[in-house]
């Protein structure tokens, strides 16, 4: 991210730096030239269940059919875990390595996808 000027990362963000209200409001307004339904998909930074019911709320009273995917950055150390292990990154730990998912790290198995 740092290889990008400062004046282009103002003008081109990323759909995770785009206000989720103002997604919704721009679809709200697309909705009543649209026959049927638009699929519209939502982005998250945070993994915050009080934020994703405020904006499938808002979704509903702007009068939106459908919303398709709501998409959230990975905060999960599990996850990153899996992925530092596909890398073969030597900061993952043995234990880390040996239950990459929730449910193997509570059964003390090792991860169905990483067998």
């Amino acid at each position: 991210m740092n290889r990008i000027a400062e004046h282009l990362r103002h003008v081109y963000k990323t759909a995770f730096e785009i206000e989720p209200t103002w997604i919704l409001q721009s679809a709200a307004v697309r909705q009543k030239w649209i026959d049927q339904a638009q699929s519209t998909n939502l982005w998250l930074a945070d993994n915050d269940a009080r934020k994703a019911s405020f904006i499938y709320r808002e979704a509903w009273q702007r009068g939106l059919k459908t919303t398709y995917y709501l998409h959230t950055l990975n905060k999960s150390s599990i996850d990153n875990a899996h992925r530092d292990r596909k890398k073969g990154s030597p900061q993952s730990t043995e234990g880390e390595i040996k239950a990459c998912s929730l449910e193997a790290m509570c059964n003390g198995d090792e991860c169905e996808a990483c067998q």
